[in-house]
């Protein structure tokens, strides 16, 4: 874990599971990570787990969109400016810019600093390692799907915007160069999204991640 900010939660040696957006989510497997591991939520997932530790979304549309969620009783966080002086409860972090041009890498190096990815669920990863967590259990990470429902909720409203091929196939790339510091950092990154078209992490159901882990 870094030396974090006042609002780092400290999930030193241990699990978060990521619930993204993509249409392979079921509210079933949601279920299933309630008071066994720490969950982050991204965007609308919170619908899906009201009770999740953290909510991140990058997008100040959305969090417009959903007027700053405020029934959401866990951290908040965004890397959005526009957003935090809409929502000043939000937590802000910065995503790393090399001159003009996104860093989309793992960092490690600044606590709230974190590399891009393409989507706030690399920027969620990057932080969880941050806290200090050692297994990362992701759902939702499809990054593939039928382009009329390309998440669990169907499109997102304009003026926010919906991936499209050419958007999976960089965060893919993305997260195939995370792996070797995950692998150097000690932490273990499973994929639980049936339909995924990530290949670099190992394939399991929440139910063989969770035993994975003893949890």
């Amino acid at each position: 874990m870094l030396n974090g900010k006042d609002w780092f939660p400290d999930w030193t040696g241990e699990c978060v599971a990521i619930v993204a957006a993509g249409p392979s989510v079921k509210q079933d497997d949601v279920n299933k990570l309630k008071d066994r591991i720490h969950v982050a939520v991204i965007n609308e997932s919170y619908r899906l787990a009201p009770w999740a530790d953290v909510l991140y979304a990058c997008d100040h549309h959305w969090w417009i969109h959903v007027k700053g969620a405020k029934n959401f009783s866990g951290i908040k966080i965004t890397q959005d400016e526009i957003a935090i002086r809409h929502f000043p409860e939000l937590k802000k972090v910065s995503v790393k810019k090399d001159k003009a041009s996104i860093v989309h890498e793992l960092l490690m190096d600044k606590a709230g600093e974190v590399g891009g990815g393409g989507h706030s669920g690399f920027q969620m990863i990057n932080l969880s390692v941050q806290f200090g967590a050692t297994g990362i259990l992701l759902i939702g990470f499809d990054m593939c799907g039928d382009p009329n429902k390309p998440h669990w909720h169907g499109r997102h409203a304009p003026p926010m915007n919906n991936p499209i091929e050419v958007n999976f196939k960089n965060w893919r790339k993305y997260l195939a160069d995370a792996k070797p510091k995950l692998e150097a950092l000690g932490i273990d990154m499973v994929n639980c999204s049936p339909i995924s078209t990530l290949q670099d992490y190992p394939k399991m159901t929440v139910d063989e991640a969770l035993e994975r882990w003893s949890l």
